[in-house]
């Protein structure tokens, strides 16, 4: 159960590493671009561009949280909401009403939990030299990271058992991280220590 926890957790991680700022300029009685789609843990950054204008949501989906920047008077003034929910967002200026609106749709990512057969596990752990993976059925490559995220090792999978003995005999000691793939996707993200 640990591990799944683990793996939601990174998944998580990962989804909003990816996540991106969507730029919508105030101008002209307008929001540029008017409506776009999003994805949830993007933010909206909205920049006053000219005139006098705020941001005021319409319509959120069920347990997004409603936005309202307040009145925007200085150009360049920002606005930015982040992105908890996935469904239709609207949103107006309030002060010049329903002429001037936008929105944008927010797409959900899913995540596929993955089958326990996935899932990997080292021994020993602290080691010395040499660092058995036993992977599980799927798991196609291997590779290892030190701390600072340079890739030090790439391994192929292919063994019979699924297990792969990794040497490090030529690698400081230190922590390492290992990362296993299935089909181009990454499945699990696990630390483990060399010790001197």
């Amino acid at each position: 159960m640990k591990k799944l926890y683990t793996l939601i957790l990174s998944s998580l991680f990962i989804i909003s590493a990816h996540a991106i700022t969507i730029n919508v300029s105030i101008t002209s009685n307008q929001f540029t671009p008017p409506t776009f789609s999003a994805n949830i843990g993007d933010v909206v950054m909205w920049t006053l561009s000219s005139g006098v204008h705020d941001v005021t949501s319409a319509t959120v989906p069920a347990g997004a949280a409603s936005f309202a920047s307040g009145t925007m008077f200085t150009i360049g003034q920002t606005f930015s909401y982040t992105i908890t929910h996935a469904g239709t967002y609207a949103y107006f200026c309030s002060i010049h009403g329903s002429g001037m609106s936008g929105g944008f749709n927010v797409t959900a990512t899913t995540i596929l939990e993955p089958t326990v057969d996935l899932l990997t596990n080292a021994y020993p752990n602290p080691f010395r030299d040499k660092l058995t993976i036993k992977y599980g059925k799927g798991i196609q490559s291997i590779e290892v990271f030190n701390v600072v995220g340079e890739k030090v090792k790439a391994i192929d999978v292919n063994a019979p058992d699924f297990k792969v003995e990794v040497d490090f005999e030529a690698l400081p000691a230190g922590i390492y991280f290992y990362r296993t793939y299935s089909d181009g996707n990454i499945i699990e993200t696990r630390k483990v220590v060399k010790s001197k």
